[in-house]
Order: structure tokens, then C-alpha cells, then sequence
């Protein structure tokens, strides 16, 4: 429960030896009881005594009722003019005459008046050394703050964890690691409250929301309100009556609530004192304010409360108010959920549509719009979207039943575009969830004849795009780029003409023309952009994905994309009003990222996150995150641990990267000592990239196939690599394969050159490896004696620098440290010459990464251990 407490508890145990004493101040649930126990638990004995008393409502009500058994004979019957001296007399009674009184009041913000009278004026005489707990945002008496206002305590303030502490805690509370997805998660859920993190934690082992998956603890539930907390919260939700706890629970249904919105369900008053109270937050988000309750548990509380008589008539009051005061096109998940909460007739074309937005970041709330269009009559593409959401829970039967229900629907009812619409959606399930692409690519082909026949171009561009992105995840990149230039020469609807550009800008990635990614994958996501923010969300993060691959080898700092941390599903943030969750780095793209730039651990923690992730629902990404996990825990040394996710995630037939399986055996293999072995799997991973027409995927086994075997491996495969190296312009994987190319010259100054750059690069893993070979090359000189330091300082940063092991890329680490020094966002902008708005994006990143919220915390998150 102190976790992050440190530096508070030495501050105040500092002010009761050395002065008055202090205040520690902070929200409800933050552990200022669990500090104050720990602040006196640890004072000489031989000089001090503690005395503890606790203000509560009840004593409130009655003069001197906190002090009442302090005071002989009884406090109601003692004369105020007597109480002083008898307090100082029972003092002395409890702490000897040779012992300092340290008086510890906790929640000294119920002291009734006269109380805190008293307290002031032994503080004042002197006559006690003061310890007091005080909740913030609460109105406090008078005498109270003169203690830190006039009479010079010490004001702690107790703030929540950060996402750091939280997963310290996390990990000590489990005795193992925590995935950085579920401390995200834990943080969120309890906004940093310690005693609500406990509880979740103890709650999450109890019922198995909490397990522990190979070296990691990770929850694989929603959130849940335990039932240690239960009470509390309720007895806080009785506190503020029935006027605040009906605003809440608006804000519970309706997530962050526009403030006008917010305005039309309680008043401004009640909300101002509501945030005051610490139960709502407001922020600003662009143009609009944001009202959000004080954290999800809360939440969860209000909502375990609410009858569906309440549910329907709040969701009825939000609905009137979001048609008020917003446009019509914003926050469209939210009002239909309102009007489905509040039995009101929606069309099934905007349920349908308000479906296919949430299915990412909320399923559970895709199913009910979807099964509410559905019932109402919306067709074949309410079953489809009611489908999708089922397979994103892990329902597959139940999926696969709704849509070949709606496919003799459209028989019976003689609908051909309801048939092709119903075609497409089953040769999608037969691909995400049966794993089978070349039945799902033939359905596709069977489908296309259908709607040539009946004349329908729309369905035809339809099963065109889907066709494209099953060549796509068949490792056929020649393919997919021959298949893009066909039909983006006709006229297709906007939606298939996106997925066949996002699918050629994953091709040309892969073909290793970055460049040419990039300029195609900037223009899909400037073209999603303009649709909304929330619009498709399946091109948008697909697109996001692309673009952040081909920028990954591009430059050493690369851009990730973000995704909603319950599910990490899709490289996008959820619509806030869905999750009501911030985003995070999406754990796939940030552990192959991190595995790129050497940094393992980091690599291997954040994968694993991806597997779990990708192995529900359609998990396009399964695949990828399987190999890369894999091939990642090979290279740290742990080849049963890789065996066994191979085992239990296979690497199957949909995968972007061909050869993934092979890399994946080869790795192990190697690090089983079967040299040999491992080579034959590289020769053949290299001969499927290179069937598929995948140049960048080709080189970087070729360069990998080169460092099994240091001695005769870059020999062997130069010439192939530099073949490679005319076709791919990937910055980061060039410099890669020149460094092997320069081993097989077996120049050590010139190997120790692209040694440097490769650390230029952010590849210190690579650059570990290059160094390395230097010794080999030549006795013991000066070069060699410079690569030995290099390595020793590659391996010191990759262990020891903070910022590595979050996964800070080279110019996050550049801004986060300028920052930690005092310099302004502007200051900044102008020493590196960027501009303000991207100096702020890198902190940002840099701030998540770090899990820090504030400049004041850079320092210490970037201070290395020891």
C-alpha cells in the first residue's frame, strides 16, 4: 500500500522530529491512513508517543466528540474552558513526562468545531507534535487550516500512483511481473487509488479474472466491483443523495459526457459541487469539454445500483439532451445505446452502423446494437454485424450460425445482394476465424460469378477488395500489388477502393518500397481522417498499422500507433464515449519496435501482451505476434519458452510476413545449439519471401541467416544481400545488410564504422552483434579496443537506461530529457528545431511509455537504477 510513498513519508516523519508536524492531504482512497500508521510506526519510542483519534460524521455532530476519550469525566459534561488544560493532563497520562505527544488525527476534516479548536492550541503551545490525515476537495474547519496556513506544518500532498506504482504494487502484492496491459488497465480502472488497486488485485485472484500467463500476471476479464469494495463505495454514493447520485449515474451510462450534455441531465451547480467533492473530472478535448466520473470503479459502482426503470429514464434524459446540444453526427455509438437503453425506435442502418464503430473497443455493446437492428428488421447486414461481434467475444459457433441463418434468409427471400452481402461476411469468417485462406479465397471467386451474373457492382467491388486482402494475408505481396493496380484503375465505392490502398500500401512495405508506402499510406489515412474520427474503424486501423510499419524502417523513431487498452485489439483509439478509457500503445507494432532496437525484455513483455490479445476473435495479427514473440525469446537464451508459444499459439496459412514459421523454428533451433538445423529452416523462410516478392522480408533473413554462423555466415550470404539491398529502401534493414556485407570484407575499422551507425540507427541489438565480430577480425588494436567499449556501453544501455527499457525511441529520449531539465515545450522546439506541436506529441509518448504525468516525474522515471 505504499508503493511511490517514499519521498512523502520521509517528508513527514522529517516535520514531526524536526518541527510541528504535517498534513497529509489528498482524496479519499489515496492511503493517507496507511501513511500516517507508517509515518509514527518508525519514531524512537524513547522520545515520542502517539496518540491517535478519528474524526467521523457521527462525532462531528457533538462539541468535542473527536476528543471524547481524551477527556476524563466525559466529554459532555466537561466546560470548554476546562477542555485545554485536561487534554494536556491526559497527554501526559498516556506518553510519560519524558515522551513527546505526537497526536495523529486522521480525517481531520470531520473535526467538529470546538475540536479543532483544541488541536490548534496545543499545536500552538507546543504541546503536542501534530500528525493529521485531511481528504481534499472537502470543506475543512477554520482551526485545521490555520495549522498549515498559519502555524507552519508541513501540507503533504498524498497524490494517487502513477501507472509506474501501480504495476510496482501490482508485482508486489502478486510476487511476479505484471503485463503492462493490465497495470494500464489497473491504473485506469482505479485511478491510482491504492486501496482500490488492492482490492482489485485480491478480487482478481479470488474469482480468476487475474491468472498468471508463462512469466507475466494479466487480466483477462472485464472490470468487476469486489465486493471488499462494495460498501465503501455505496456508502459514498449515499453521502452526496439522490440529486448527485442520479447525475453520476448519467455519467456512469453515459461515459464522458459533453458538458452541455452533461448540463441537460443535472446542473450546473450540482455538477460543479460534484467535482469539487472529487467524483467528476472535467478536461478539455479540442472544443469541447469533457465531464468523466472519477475513475471507472466508480463507475461500475453506480451502474451495479441502477434498476433498468432508472437505466431507461436517464438514458431518455441524455438522449434529449445529446439532441439538443450536439450535432447530429457526434458521438453516434452513445446515442444509440442511450435510445436503445430507453426503448426508443432507432433505424437499423444507424444501429448496424454504431455496431461496426464499437466492435473494436466494446463488443459486448456491437452485440446488443446488433441484435436490436437485427429484431428490427435490418436485414442481412444486421446479421453480419451482429456476427462480428460475436466472433470478437470468442463466439464463434454462435457466429458462424447467425450468418448461415441469414444466408437462407436471402435464399428464401430470392435477395442476391443480401446473398453476396452474407457471401462476404462467410468468407470472412472462414479466414479470421477458420484460419483458412485459400477456401476463404475460393468462396470469394464462387461469390464474384454470382454477382457478375446479377449484375451487382457494388457487391462485385466488394468481394474484389475482401479478395486483395486474403492475398494479403497469404503472404502474396506480388500478388496484392498486381491484383491494387487492376482495380484501383476502375471505378469502385469509396469504402473497397480504401481497403484495396491499404492493402497495397502492406504490400509495398513488404515488396520494400517504404517510400512509396508511405506517400500511398498517408494519403488512406488523411482520406479516413476526413470521414471522422471513429468512421471505419477496421481501414483506419489497418491503415495506421501500415503507415507505422513502413515507418518503423525508416527512421530511427518511428511513430506507433495507439489502441484501447482492455482490448488492444486494433492500432486506434476507441471512441470515448464507448470505453471511456485512454489509449495506449498498441502492444504489437511497441514489442516488435522495441525487439527491433535490441531491447528484449522490453520486446518480450509487450508481445506477449500481442499474443494474448490476437488469439481471441478475428485476430488478423495472431500469426506476427506468435513469430515475432518467439524468434524474440529464442534470442534472449529461452527456447522452451518459444517452443511452448509455438506450441500453444501455432503460426497458421493467415500471416502477413511469409516464412514466419520456419524464422520461428530457426531461432529455436539455434538456440537449442543445432546450428546446422537452423540454417536449412532460414534457407527455406528466405526462399518463401522471395517466392511471394517480400524483398524486405527476404533481406532481413538473409541478414539474420548471415549471423548464425559469424564465421562463414556473412560470407555466404553477401552477395545474395546485396541483391536484395537494390530492391529495398528501408533505411533502418539497409543499414543492417551493408554491416554484413562490411563482415564478409573483413575490415575491422570499417565493421566498427557500421557498428556506429547502426547505433545511429536505434539498433543497438544489431549493433551489439557487428561489434562484436570485430575481434575476430584482427588482434588486439585500437579498433578492437574501441568495439570492446562499445559493446560494454551497448549492453550497459540496453540493461540500465530506463528510457530503453520503456521503449523510448531516440528523439522521445532527446525531448523527455530536455524536459526533465526545466526546458518549456517552446525551448524545446527551438534548440531542435521542430515544431511546438510535435515536441508536445513525442513528450506525450514519451510521458505514456514512462508512465509518468508531469515534468516534475521525468527526472526520477529517467534517473537509471542504482
Amino acid at each position: 500500500m505504499l508503493t511511490g510513498r517514499d519521498g512523502t513519508l520521509a517528508e513527514a516523519r522529517a516535520a514531526l522530529v524536526r518541527a510541528d508536524g504535517a498534513v497529509l492531504i489528498g482524496p479519499a482512497g489515496v492511503g493517507r491512513t496507511a501513511l500516517a500508521r507508517a509515518v509514527v510506526a518508525d519514531l524512537p519510542p524513547r522520545l515520542f508517543a502517539t496518540v491517535w483519534i478519528t474524526a467521523t460524521e457521527a462525532s462531528k455532530e457533538v462539541p468535542f466528540g473527536a476528543l471524547g476519550r481524551l477527556l476524563a469525566g466525559g466529554h459532555p459534561a466537561l466546560h470548554p474552558a476546562l477542555v485545554h488544560s485536561t487534554m494536556l493532563t491526559s497527554l501526559v497520562e498516556r506518553c510519560g513526562p519524558a515522551r513527546t505527544p505526537v497526536l495523529v488525527v486522521d480525517d481531520a476534516h470531520l473535526l467538529d468545531g470546538p475540536s479543532a479548536g483544541v488541536l490548534l492550541g496545543l499545536v500552538q503551545a507546543r504541546a503536542v507534535r501534530a500528525l493529521l490525515t485531511v481528504r481534499s476537495g472537502v470543506p475543512v474547519p477554520d482551526a485545521v487550516v490555520a495549522l498549515w496556513k498559519d502555524v507552519g506544518l508541513s501540507r503533504l500532498v498524498v497524490p494517487a500512483l502513477t501507472e509506474a506504482e501501480v504495476g510496482a504494487l501490482a508485482a508486489e502484492r502478486l510476487a511476479g511481473p505484471v503485463s503492462r496491459s493490465t497495470t494500464h488497465l489497473l491504473w485506469q480502472w482505479t485511478g491510482g487509488l491504492p486501496h482500490l488497486a488492492v482490492a482489485l488485485l485480491d478480487h482478481g485472484q479470488e474469482v480468476g479474472s487475474l491468472a498468471r500467463d508463462s512469466d507475466q500476471w494479466r487480466w483477462r476479464a472485464g472490470l468487476a466491483v469486489p465486493a471488499q469494495l462494495a460498501d465503501l463505495l455505496d456508502r459514498e454514493l449515499d453521502r452526496v443523495g439522490r440529486p448527485g447520485e442520479e447525475a453520476l449515474a448519467a455519467m456512469a451510462l453515459g461515459g464522458p459526457l459533453p458538458l452541455p450534455v452533461a448540463e441537460a441531465a443535472a446542473s450546473a451547480e450540482l455538477l460543479a459541487d460534484l467535482e469539487q467533492l472529487g467524483m467528476l473530472r472535467s478536461e478539455q478535448r479540442g472544443d469541447e469539454v469533457l465531464v468523466r466520473l472519477r475513475d471507472p470503479m466508480l463507475g461500475a459502482a453506480v451502474r451495479r445500483r441502477m434498476s433498468p426503470a432508472r437505466r431507461r429514464r436517464i438514458a431518455a434524459t441524455l438522449l434529449t439532451g445529446a439532441r439538443q446540444a450536439t450535432p447530429r453526427g457526434s458521438h453516434a455509438v452513445a446515442r444509440a445505446l442511450w435510445a436503445v437503453h430507453a426503448g426508443q425506435p432507432v433505424d437499423p442502418p444507424e444501429l448496424v452502423r454504431s455496431a461496426g464503430l464499437c466492435l473494436y473497443a466494446d463488443p459486448e455493446a456491437s452485440e446488443q446494437l446488433a441484435r436490436r437492428a437485427w429484431q428490427e428488421g435490418g436485414g442481412a447486414s444486421a446479421a453480419v454485424a451482429l456476427s462480428a461481434a460475436l466472433a470478437e467475444q470468442g463466439r464463434a459457433v454462435e457466429a458462424y450460425e447467425t450468418l448461415r441463418t441469414a444466408a437462407r434468409d436471402a435464399d428464401a427471400a430470392g435477395d442476391p445482394t443480401a446473398r453476396v452481402t452474407v457471401g462476404v461476411a462467410l468468407a470472412a469468417h472462414r479466414l479470421w476465424v477458420g484460419r483458412e485462406p485459400r477456401q476463404a479465397y475460393d468462396d470469394l471467386r464462387r461469390l464474384r460469378a454470382e454477382a457478375d451474373a446479377a449484375g451487382d457492382s457494388a457487391g462485385r467491388a466488394e468481394l474484389a477488395a475482401l479478395g486483395v486482402l486474403v492475398q494479403l494475408f497469404s503472404g502474396e505481396s506480388a500478388g496484392v500489388l498486381a491484383s491494387a493496380r487492376q482495380l484501383l484503375g476502375e471505378s469502385l465505392p469509396r469504402g473497397a477502393r480504401l481497403r484495396v490502398m491499404l492493402a497495397s500500401v502492406v504490400a509495398l512495405v513488404l515488396a520494400g518500397r517504404t517510400e512509396e508506402a508511405v506517400r500511398v499510406g498517408r494519403t488512406v489515412v488523411e482520406a479516413v481522417e476526413r470521414s471522422g474520427s471513429s468512421a471505419m474503424p477496421q481501414i483506419r486501423g489497418m491503415a495506421g498499422a501500415a503507415l507505422a510499419l513502413a515507418e518503423l524502417w525508416r527512421q530511427p523513431t518511428p511513430t506507433g500507433p495507439v489502441t484501447d487498452p482492455a482490448t488492444g485489439r486494433w492500432p486506434l483509439p476507441p471512441d470515448p464515449l464507448v470505453s471511456g478509457l485512454s489509449p495506449t500503445a498498441w502492444p504489437l507494432f511497441d514489442g516488435y519496435a522495441q525487439r527491433v532496437s535490441g531491447d528484449r525484455a522490453g520486446a518480450i513483455s509487450r508481445l506477449r501482451d500481442a499474443v494474448a490479445q490476437q488469439a481471441g476473435g478475428n485476430g488478423m495479427f495472431r500469426a506476427e505476434a506468435t513469430g515475432w514473440l518467439a524468434v524474440t525469446l529464442a534470442e534472449d537464451g529461452r527456447p522452451d519458452e518459444a517452443e511452448s508459444v509455438l506450441r500453444e499459439h501455432p503460426v497458421d496459412a493467415v500471416a502477413l510476413v511469409p516464412g514466419l514459421r520456419p524464422w520461428a523454428l530457426a531461432a529455436v533451433a539455434a538456440a537449442t545449439g543445432r546450428r546446422a538445423r537452423a540454417g536449412e529452416l532460414m534457407d527455406e523462410a528466405i526462399v518463401v519471401a522471395h517466392a511471394s516478392g517480400s524483398w524486405l522480408v527476404e533481406l532481413g533473413y538473409l541478414i539474420y541467416a548471415a549471423h548464425l554462423d559469424p564465421v562463414a555466415g556473412p560470407a555466404r550470404y553477401a552477395d545474395r544481400i546485396a541483391e536484395a539491398l537494390v530492391h529495398v529502401d528501408a533505411e533502418r534493414l539497409v543499414a543492417a545488410g551493408r554491416a554484413v556485407i562490411a563482415l564478409a570484407g573483413r575490415d575491422p575499422t570499417v565493421i566498427l564504422e557500421h557498428a556506429h551507425r547502426l547505433v545511429d540507427m536505434n539498433m543497438t541489438g544489431e549493433a551489439l552483434k557487428v561489434a562484436g565480430e570485430v575481434g575476430r577480425r584482427a588482434g588486439v588494436t585500437d579498433t578492437v579496443r574501441l568495439a570492446v567499449d562499445l559493446r560494454a556501453r551497448l549492453r550497459s544501455a540496453v540493461r540500465d537506461d530506463p528510457a530503453r527499457v520503456a521503449g523510448l525511441t531516440a528523439r522521445e529520449r532527446q525531448i523527455a530529457g530536455l524536459a526533465a531539465r526545466g526546458l518549456s515545450d517552446r525551448e524545446i522546439a527551438e534548440a531542435l528545431v521542430l515544431s511546438v506541436r510535435t515536441v508536445q506529441t513525442h513528450l506525450g509518448r514519451a510521458y505514456r511509455k514512462l508512465a509518468v504525468t508531469s515534468r516534475r516525474d521525468l527526472s526520477d522515471a529517467l534517473r537509471p537504477a542504482g
